[in-house]
C-alpha cells in the first residue's frame, strides 16, 4: 500500500500536468501557424503585374498565401459556359498561375544562391581553422601529411 501524497507533491504534479498541457497547446499553435513548414520564407515583396491583381473584395474571400491560385482552383470547379467570359477568366487565371510559378522560381533561385554563399563561408572557416592548427603544431601536421602521401603513393 502506498502512503498518501503530501500536499506539496500533489501541487507539484498538478503544476507539471498544467505545464505539459500548455506546452502541448503552444506547440500545436506554432505548428498550425507555420503550416506548411516546407514553404520557404522570403524577405522580398513580390510584385504582381498590373491588370492581374484581384480587387481587395475578391482577396478577402481567400485565406491562403496564394489567393490567385485559390481563385484559379475555384474556377476549375465551376461548369464552363459557352460564351467568351469563362474563357477570358481562364486566361486571367492561367496568367495568375504563371505569375505564381515565376515567384516560386525566383524563391528557389534565392535559396540556391544563399545556400552556395553559406557553403563557401563554411569552407573558408574550415580552411582558416586548418591553417591555425598547422601554425600551432607544425610537426604533427608534417607527419600526417607524410602518412597521407605514403598511403596515396602505395595505392597508385
Amino acid at each position: 500500500m502506498t502512503p498518501p501524497k503530501s500536499p506539496a507533491v500533489e501541487a507539484l504534479e498538478q503544476e507539471q500536468a498544467r505545464q505539459s498541457r500548455e506546452v502541448g497547446s503552444e506547440l500545436e499553435d506554432g505548428l498550425e501557424a507555420t503550416f506548411p513548414a516546407s514553404d520557404p520564407v522570403t524577405a522580398t515583396i513580390p510584385s504582381i503585374p498590373t491588370g492581374i491583381a484581384p480587387s481587395p473584395s475578391e482577396e478577402a474571400g481567400f485565406g491562403s498565401d496564394a489567393p490567385l491560385v485559390d481563385k484559379a482552383l475555384a474556377a476549375t470547379r465551376e461548369p464552363e459556359q459557352t460564351d467568351g467570359t469563362t474563357f477570358a477568366s481562364s486566361r486571367e487565371e492561367l496568367e495568375a498561375l504563371k505569375v505564381e510559378v515565376g515567384l516560386l522560381r525566383e524563391s528557389a533561385s534565392e535559396i540556391g544562391s544563399a545556400t552556395l554563399r553559406v557553403a563557401k563561408a563554411q569552407a573558408a572557416d574550415v580552411l582558416v581553422n586548418l591553417k591555425e592548427r598547422i601554425r600551432r603544431k607544425p610537426l604533427p601536421a608534417v607527419g600526417i601529411a607524410a602518412v597521407i602521401g605514403f598511403v596515396w603513393g602505395m595505392t597508385r
